[in-house]
């Protein structure tokens, strides 16, 4: 099989059922029949997963670091012919597609280099004192491990960085779990390509072809199966709150509950506070509109929700932004499913009676951006307006005062992002909001707009519930990959039997806490 085609007669112990890919700007069928997985596909992987759990839990750092970095040759490899199947199975241009896939080689190698200090594993060393009254003080170590296979979800939005090879599954990787991959029936080509470059690289580098699989299909069923599989430890998943939450109640209601790592709903709030405002209200417009439509809104860090004071600030944003939302072209969304919901949202939205349409233009059966208007109050009257609409759509609220901003702010449900923008006459209210966002989000933005989502060691995307299921993690950044493991301590041992980041020599050299003190010295 080239590494340059997609594999139509893949595995052909699944069932007999297949599906196809649509070209989303012309609803045409893509080339390439694709078997729908069954239960026995699960069964298989989750037990393959479980054999060989052990083993790649057991490689070292190195052995690990190497096979992400193989995995990110290979993608970079076949670059040309990823991004070609996936401009067709999702819309999206070439250069949004190489950049994204930059940033799915940019994780792989993240994760690789942070595994080589051996931080992740936090070993921590409490030693013994025996003259210690009136009991003897017992040597006590710990450090984090591998909590067994874990079961992935690809994104709709992320054919590349969120999907088959992206950052839940590069950090689950890195973690020593076997990941099985459920791929989004949007791009199962792209999926596909993927799979091959990693199982490419499990080949190179000597590793269990079980450590990872990829399942396809466009059932409801083989998700909510391969949560409910008794192998699985953990989940990741990117998608709507609807589907997050069901698979969440699954994993949480198994015989062995699990944790379920999702990132859910968000429509990141943007507070243009009153100087800042007044004073450049026209490049806020501008810089708004061009997040809010980037990528026709289908990005889950998408500014949906703009509060600002009445006054005259807001009235030019609002007719700035209404004259660039005019110039857009249409656009068009990952899949039908999408765009019917999105047309679907924004016709529930225009019939309510409070809700003012800052857009007009006739839409002619085509996705357009929209953006609406309304008061504090009738936000406050309706939890519906908080929800995030996925697409080129925000929602503009009107407020009196600072006191009814904060008011607003201090009920808000949690969102992955919150944005102030401001200048130094404002900072006493901006220090107030972050005070009050911190607590609903998991990134805080000042003057600057949440769409884009930096790979590096301090980015935290999660928050509070719905925009994250776990707010106490990050599915972005070399923190993500802590959700796949867990603190294992060691009571008495023999330095023969310890891991070796927990002996005395210290022979890796790494930074470590002993007896409260942060240190790399051999004890």
């Amino acid at each position: 099989m080239s590494s340059s085609t997609i594999d139509v007669n893949k595995a052909n112990n699944r069932v007999t059922d297949t599906f196809q890919a649509v070209n989303p700007v012309d609803g045409t069928k893509l080339v390439g029949d694709f078997k729908q997985d069954s239960l026995l596909n699960i069964n298989h992987a989750a037990q393959v997963a479980q054999d060989c759990f052990l083993e790649y839990k057991s490689t070292t750092s190195q052995q690990r670091a190497t096979f992400l970095q193989t995995i990110a040759q290979q993608l970079e490899d076949n670059r040309a012919v990823i991004v070609s199947r996936a401009q067709l199975e999702s819309g999206l241009p070439e250069a949004r597609l190489n950049g994204e896939l930059g940033r799915t080689i940019g994780q792989l190698n993240l994760f690789a280099n942070n595994l080589l200090n051996e931080g992740w594993q936090q070993a921590v060393i409490d030693t013994a004192d025996s003259g210690r009254q009136p009991v003897a003080k017992p040597d006590i170590r710990s450090h984090n491990v591998a909590i067994g296979p874990v079961a992935v979800f690809g994104a709709s939005n992320f054919p590349l960085a969120f999907s088959t090879a992206g950052g839940d599954t590069a950090s689950a990787l890195a973690a020593g779990c076997p990941v099985i991959m459920k791929g989004h029936p949007a791009h199962p080509g792209t999926s596909e390509l993927v799979e091959q470059c990693i199982n490419r690289a499990l080949s190179a580098c000597h590793l269990p072809a079980g450590v990872f699989t990829l399942l396809q299909g466009t059932t409801n069923e083989l998700g909510s199966e391969l949560v409910r599989h008794p192998n699985i430890k953990a989940v990741g998943f990117t998608g709507s709150t609807t589907v997050g939450r069901l698979l969440m109640d699954i994993a949480t209601s198994r015989p062995e509950p699990i944790p379920f790592y999702g990132e859910l709903g968000s429509a990141n709030p943007v507070y243009l506070l009153k100087n800042q405002l007044e004073k450049n209200a026209a490049q806020l417009a501008e810089q708004f509109v061009l997040s809010m439509t980037m990528g026709a809104g289908q990005f889950c860090t998408k500014p949906g929700l703009i509060f600002a004071i009445e006054g005259l600030g807001l009235d030019t944003f609002v007719k700035q932004s209404q004259l660039l939302l005019a110039s857009q072209q249409p656009y068009t969304l990952l899949t039908q499913g999408i765009k019917q919901s999105y047309l679907a949202s924004c016709k529930k939205r225009e019939l309510e009676p409070n809700i003012t349409k800052v857009t007009n233009r006739a839409e002619d059966g085509k996705v357009l951006a929209k953006l609406y208007q309304i008061s504090a109050q009738d936000w406050l009257n309706n939890p519906d307006f908080e929800e995030e609409i996925f697409g080129p759509q925000a929602l503009i609220i009107s407020c009196k005062d600072n006191e009814q901003l904060q008011e607003l702010s201090e009920k808000l449900r949690g969102h992955l992002t919150a944005t102030i923008h401001c200048n130094e006459e404002d900072f006493d209210q901006a220090e107030r909001l972050t005070t009050i966002l911190n607590n609903k989000v998991g990134r805080v933005l000042l003057n600057g707009w949440p769409t884009g989502v930096e790979v590096c060691h301090s980015m935290v995307h999660g928050g509070a519930y719905p925009a994250a299921t776990m707010s106490n993690s990050t599915s972005v950044g070399s923190g993500a990959i802590y959700r796949w493991l867990r603190p294992v301590s060691y009571q008495n041992f023999p330095q023969a039997l310890l891991p070796d980041v927990l002996r005395d020599d210290n022979s890796k050299g790494i930074w470590r806490q002993v007896n409260g003190q942060i240190s790399k010295q051999s004890i």
